[in-house]
């Protein structure tokens, strides 16, 4: 077992973009599965899991291949995190990268996890920062995997995105207190162990309070558009600005949206007007062909003040940005 390893890393370090690469093929091919609909998309998201159960093992593989040969068990167990976490990074930065949003937040996320997916392919970076320490490696991997989980479960499982994220961030938060004890163990001092307690507790917090920031991936909108008119799910010509007299006839927010086969997700159009919120829900399917799933918001009732511009965000029900729409209502005695 341990000669093939020795010999894939020898490998590797001479070819050492090649697995980062076919991890990033693999990511795109399952990008566009996901915009066509097409079942493969499942099985190839399925791959980016591999490290779930590497995840829960690693610590206890890792200590009792030190009792044997110490210096073989931490290159195996290195080499094999290393690879995995490779894998799933790079697997989950295209489904990433397309459900990206101009939004601060969103592009902040996604910088991070390309970021995280360079550390994992510099050996002198990850053998520094990440492979010394017990806790520095259990979290980096943990990372690794809540951003594959992140990708892969609604494509795999079926889950919708406001329950994929809990799930995945409360696994994730489990197994880092499960392995509380070899993280503690590695860390001199008494203030980085009261740290990491901290940490481990009030990051998982954290990352929930910013869900709004994170991609929804495997989700795009292909077509949106402020109107006026809708005849068979198909909207009529667009309007970005409008006088009071126009909202007679109310304004529609429309969208279709690709999502993968076999997926109900609930979306939220999201009205906002000087402070004022009105949120719209509808239930969009996963592997329609075409542009996806279409859908609309019509909204017929304005508030007295209607002047000035009004954004319509179309969002999952935790509140990840999908798509963002503008309309302006001047006065009708102002030019337009």
């Amino acid at each position: 077992m341990i000669r093939p390893l020795e010999r894939l890393a020898r490998l590797l370090k001479r070819v050492p973009w090649l697995l980062p690469a076919t991890s990033f093929a693999a990511g795109w091919l399952g990008f566009v599965m996901v915009q066509r609909g097409a079942d493969l998309a499942r099985l190839i998201a399925m791959l980016a899991l591999l490290g779930w159960p590497w995840l829960l093992v690693e610590p206890w593989v890792r200590r009792r291949l030190e009792k044997r040969k110490a210096h073989m068990g931490n290159f195996v167990v290195n080499f094999v995190s290393q690879s995995l976490q490779q894998e799933m990074l790079f697997f989950s930065l295209p489904l990433l990268i397309g459900a990206t949003q101009r939004d601060a937040g969103q592009i902040a996320f996604t910088g991070l996890v390309g970021a995280a997916a360079l550390v994992s392919t510099i050996d002198p970076l990850y053998e520094r920062y990440v492979a010394t320490r017990a806790a520095r490696r259990l979290l980096f991997h943990a990372y690794c995997s809540w951003i594959a989980a992140l990708v892969v479960l609604p494509m795999v499982l079926l889950l919708p995105l406001e329950r994929a994220l809990p799930i995945s961030l409360a696994a994730t938060a489990a197994w880092l207190v499960l392995t509380l004890p070899l993280s503690l163990y590695s860390l001199r001092s008494s203030r980085g162990k009261v740290a990491w307690v901290g940490g481990v507790i009030l990051v998982p917090l954290l990352l929930w309070v910013l869900r709004g920031q994170v991609p929804a991936a495997g989700f795009t909108v292909t077509e949106a558009r402020i109107t006026q008119s809708i005849e068979d799910l198909t909207p009529g010509m667009p309007v970005r600005t409008l006088v009071p007299g126009d909202l007679e006839r109310g304004v529609i927010a429309f969208a279709a949206i690709r999502a993968p086969a076999g997926l109900a997700q609930e979306v939220v159009f999201e009205w906002r007007h000087n402070g004022e919120r009105e949120r719209i829900v509808e239930q969009i399917h996963g592997g329609v062909a075409g542009g996806g799933f279409r859908t609309y918001s019509r909204k017929q009732r304005f508030p007295e003040d209607v002047v000035g511009l009004w954004i319509v965000d179309v969002l999952t029900p935790q509140g990840q940005l999908l798509k963002r729409l503008r309309f302006r209502v001047v006065d009708t005695w102002n030019t337009i």
